[in-house]
């Protein structure tokens, strides 16, 4: 046994109250190679829960949360899916796979600013006050390109 490993679990760091026998459950699935524990940050939160919360390039990466701390925990597991569906088969955590004919949720974002860096003095076309040669401004407008502070733009 490696040095910093128990099983497919690495022991880097410390783990919160009451994840370790889940990391345990969680080794027990064919379909994950490794489960990494991450730094834990201080929480306040009621009870203990573990949250898928997304797909990584080598597996997933989970939350899990008792009253007084969160922590990452990442999962190397090949089949990224069938993990997942085995975590929620187990009751590890909550995830429902969503239809093929259901639409995905997408939060309307804004549009990132697109930016550049003034080649002259120039007013804010939103408030007006002079932006200095050599700052990042942000791009208004589509065709004849019109310049504001980055602040101003976000507003």
């Amino acid at each position: 046994m490696k040095k910093y490993r128990a099983g497919k679990i690495k022991r880097e760091h410390s783990v919160i109250e009451h994840l370790w026998p889940v990391l345990e459950q969680i080794a027990v699935c064919e379909h994950v190679t490794s489960i990494i524990p991450g730094p834990i940050r201080p929480l306040g939160t009621q009870g203990f829960e573990v949250t898928f919360q997304r797909f990584t390039e080598t597996g997933l990466r989970l939350l899990a949360k008792n009253g007084t701390a969160v922590q990452e925990v990442y999962i190397v597991a090949p089949d990224r899916q069938a993990a997942l569906e085995w975590l929620a088969a187990e009751g590890i955590v909550e995830w429902k796979p969503r239809r093929e004919d259901e639409p995905a949720r997408r939060r309307d974002a804004p549009e990132p600013l697109q930016t550049v860096t003034l080649p002259s003095d120039m007013p804010c076309a939103v408030c007006g006050r002079a932006m200095r040669a050599g700052t990042r401004a942000a791009v208004l407008g589509r065709k004849r390109h019109v310049y504001a502070h980055v602040r101003c733009a976000r507003k």
